[in-house]
């Protein structure tokens, strides 16, 4: 078993602010993890601290067996690492193929001409908006474009947060496909920071419960309680 990701006694935050907690997790290579809890629990603030654009307070983060303190954002993206944010990360006034090319700056023009094609038949609406300036798109456009950016470079370990917010049925369901798509197509490990419990039954493998920036539960979408335990945690 090859771990991923392994946080110890992560403590990280906004300046003295410590919203992480003591946070211990462990992601496994193929693992598809949704992290889960309400808004403040800390879901948005680990992303952002593993990708490096947060300071490690305290304890440590290890990537690949790694340990990524010291390392800048551009380092920790450049070892294999993926990440769509939940904010809008788009340049508005740049098209949306320019958006996905600045997104898969580690591929060469050819690597990512066969990535897009790849994206292009998961998603096909993209194909037609190339040209579009991403500040045109949708909400559920910009979402796909999000997610479409972050399986382009061929990353190892894809961080998500909150894909799925304010997507309608029909476009939850061509996200699900296209991350079974790239899930079937090779080996991948995908750390999803959701509230959609729908969403996640559907697509991860394995979930944590996180309240005030600790990990306080843990499990298996396949247990038979998952779906209950995680409702009732949204819903304290």
């Amino acid at each position: 078993m090859t771990v991923v990701l392994r946080c110890g006694s992560l403590r990280g935050g906004y300046g003295d602010s410590h919203v992480l907690r003591e946070l211990n997790l462990q992601i496994n290579e193929g693992d598809t993890y949704a992290l889960i809890g309400k808004n403040g629990a800390g879901k948005s603030t680990f992303l952002r601290t593993v990708v490096g654009l947060l300071p490690i307070l305290d304890g440590t983060i290890e990537l690949f067996g790694r340990d990524i303190a010291e390392l800048p954002t551009y380092q920790i993206v450049g070892s294999g690492v993926a990440y769509a944010p939940q904010e809008k990360a788009f340049f508005a006034d740049l098209t949306v193929r320019e958006n996905l090319r600045l997104g898969s700056l580690s591929l060469t023009d050819k690597q990512f001409e066969d990535a897009l094609r790849r994206v292009k038949d998961a998603f096909p609406f993209i194909g037609g908006r190339l040209r579009q300036k991403a500040g045109t798109l949708s909400g559920g456009e910009q979402a796909i474009v999000k997610v479409a950016r972050a399986l382009l470079p061929n990353a190892a370990l894809v961080l998500l947060d909150e894909v799925s917010e304010g997507l309608q049925p029909s476009v939850i369901d061509r996200v699900v496909q296209a991350l079974s798509q790239e899930l079937a197509r090779r080996a991948l490990t995908i750390i999803f920071v959701e509230q959609n419990v729908d969403f996640v039954m559907r697509v991860a493998s394995r979930y944590g419960l996180i309240d005030r920036g600790q990990i306080v539960a843990e499990g298996l979408m396949s247990e038979s309680d998952a779906a209950s335990r995680i409702a009732s945690h949204l819903s304290i």
